[in-house]
Formats: structure tokens, sequence, C-alpha cells
């Protein structure tokens, strides 16, 4: 297995785990409601996708763990900082949002973050 994918498997990793941990403060211009977070990580030639239902009240984000995010609101979305070096910055789009998951600042996973249909 090369360098590469093993940082990119590892940090993909973290990201998704690291969603159970949370900081921050402001409002989110991301709307209230359940959404499907779709984390697609690349092995090699390869795709994984992993999705979860999330749901957004008020300015938290809350995940399969229950354990709140905050997300912080921006012009085109919002981001929620995971500590201590990891943030999910989503950004919207006509179906939702696509979410970037960075470590470092370092973006290591695109995401899908679509409003679950009632």
């Amino acid at each position: 297995m090369s360098k590469k994918m093993i940082i990119t498997v590892a940090a993909g990793a973290g990201a998704v785990a690291a969603m159970a941990a949370g900081a921050g403060h402001s409002s989110a211009a991301v709307a209230e409601g359940t959404y499907n977070y779709c984390v697609q990580t690349q092995y090699g030639s390869s795709v994984e996708e992993r999705c979860n239902e999330y749901r957004v009240e008020g300015d938290k984000l809350i995940g399969p763990a229950n354990t709140p995010l905050t997300l912080i609101s921006t012009p085109n979305g919002a981001y929620a900082d995971i500590e201590p070096v990891s943030r999910v910055t989503f950004i919207k789009t006509a179906d939702g949002y696509k979410a970037i998951n960075s470590v470092l600042g370092v973006p290591i996973a695109t995401s899908t973050f679509n409003p679950v249909a009632d």
C-alpha cells in the first residue's frame, strides 16, 4: 500500500469518526432538518461511500453519536470545526450541500449532505 493511500485512508477514516466531536459558535446558514451525509473516500482507483443520517437543529449538526457540532455560517453555507485539526465545510448546491472534509486545511474527502425526503 502506498504512503499516499495510507494517509488518505487514515485521514478519511479520522474525519468520519471525528464528526462525533465539536466546537465553535454562531448560527448556521444550513436549514434545519434531516440530511443524508455521504462521505466518498478514494482508495487507489476505487471510491468507497459511507452514508449516515444527520440532523440540523438551529446551529447544531447532530450525527449518529448524538454529539453536536456547532455550525458557523458562511455566505454559501456553513462549516464545523472538529477539534483539534479537522473541519467539514458545507457549500450550497441545487440538491443540498457539497461537504468538504479537511485535515490541517488539506481536503481529504468530498461528501454530499442532502435533505432526506419526508
